[in-house]
């Protein structure tokens, strides 16, 4: 029976993990976190990402998941697959020593060119320049002991293995055999067709990148547009279905901002990269400073107007009805609200009070047990699509900052509430 390694079990590597056993092949997961497989062996594993929870459950049942923190679990698989975080700190400098100490750790266990598949997103350059050079530094050879490549993953909470069996996965590697090796293990567990080789781990390095800028990039603009319709009193939100008919723009919605493991990050990676090749990437570093700076715009459209500075932030998730919280607007907003002298609290429906009151908010388990007189909406969980715009009236809510442009704007403004869209 062919068993192949994971590395790092978070979302990502158990979305990965599920494909390959789904496939009939078997799975060593690795991670640090040391409760997760008390989770599994205990049955109090859960996740709210779709298809993810009865299938790892009943593979570790079955012994063909293995869940440890030891590095040695790897020795006799196939395959090495890598999904450890590679993040950047509060100065936005990349944090790069975790993620290689873990590839030392590794090394010991590599031999007979074993394949290492590098699935987290990296500036361009890494894997060869950084990831390699950490794992020879332990005195290992490429193309000796180990092969590696880079896959970067392209998918979505709340939809990851939907997304596994649709969006193309992308190959780069060291050399022609590292590509060959990881190409031979892809099919394995995804559809040929799927699979794309392109020519070296820069390539493959830079394609995540690339799709992530573009969407910071596209959203900048959008919420450029949206505050200057905002002055000149047009609904730009409202356009964009007609903008976009011409077959040429393909304009994103403006917000409150933007969160997530990945858009609000890979921006810095490719900046630094541009810098060491001489070049400014001053686009995408702009990009940024209009995105995180929604948060203060947001507040401007009511901080003069309201008299009690009460306020009630609907999200944290940075993604609908998915319970992850990375870089998510509602810090930003948190942090302008308090600026701006407000009280303020928040809901959500993925956390509970105590989960919300440990990320440092206080929370309301009742959306209408509150004073609040502005709410700003964040995150459109499906819950929030019902809002009973009278009862919300009635607690003494005056305003409505609708962050995703997703509510009707005649229900608030007929309960008395002064609705608020970005660029609407």
């Amino acid at each position: 029976m062919k068993k192949i390694s994971v590395i790092g079990f978070g979302k990502i590597g158990q979305a990965i993990a599920a494909n390959i056993l789904k496939h009939g092949i078997d799975v060593a997961a690795v991670d640090t976190d040391i409760h997760l497989g008390e989770q599994f062996e205990n049955g109090t594993y859960a996740t709210n990402e779709p298809g993810l929870t009865d299938l790892l459950n009943g593979a570790y049942k079955q012994n063909k998941l293995n869940i440890t923190n030891d590095f040695s679990a790897v020795k006799g698989t196939e395959a090495i697959i890598v999904s450890i975080p590679l993040i950047v700190d509060n100065q936005k400098k990349l944090l790069k020593e975790p993620f290689l100490e873990s590839f030392k750790k590794l090394a010991s266990f590599l031999k007979n060119n074993i394949p290492v598949i590098i699935e987290t997103s990296m500036p361009v350059g890494f894997g060869r320049n950084n990831v390699m050079p950490a794992i020879e530094s332990k005195g290992k050879k490429h193309g000796v002991d180990f092969l590696l490549a880079h896959s970067p993953e392209r998918i979505k909470s709340g939809t990851m293995t939907e997304q596994l069996q649709q969006i193309p996965k992308v190959i780069g590697g060291i050399n022609k055999e590292a590509v060959d090796k990881a190409h031979s293990v892809y099919q394995l567990f995804f559809d040929s067709k799927l699979l794309h080789i392109v020519e070296s781990m820069e390539a493959a390095e830079m394609v995540k990148l690339a799709g992530m800028i573009y969407r910071d990039i596209n959203i900048a603009l959008s919420n450029q547009f949206a505050q200057f319709a905002d002055a000149k009193g047009i609904s730009f939100a409202d356009l964009i279905p007609l903008i976009n008919t011409d077959k040429e723009a393909d304009l994103l919605y403006p917000g409150i901002g933007v969160g997530g493991h990945c858009t609000p990050v890979y921006p810095y990676f490719l900046i630094e990269n541009f810098k060491d090749a001489g070049l400014d990437f001053s686009l995408a570093a702009e990009s940024r400073r209009i995105n995180d700076q929604m948060a203060e715009y947001a507040v401007s459209l009511i901080k003069s107007k309201v008299k009690n500075k009460k306020a009630l932030i609907l999200g944290l998730s940075f993604r609908p009805n998915v319970k992850e919280d990375a870089l998510s607007t509602a810090y930003l907003l948190k942090n302008v609200l308090l600026q701006n002298g407000f009280n303020v609290a928040l809901h959500d429906t993925e956390f509970s009070a105590e989960e919300i009151k440990k990320k440092g908010f206080d929370a309301i388990k009742d959306i209408y047990d509150t004073d609040a007189e502005v709410i700003f909406l964040v995150t459109m969980h499906k819950e929030y699509q019902q809002l009973d715009f009278k009862k919300l009236y009635s607690t003494g809510t005056r305003y409505f900052i609708d962050g995703r442009n997703s509510i009707d704007k005649s229900k608030s403004e007929e309960a008395g509430i002064k609705y608020h869209g970005i660029g609407r």
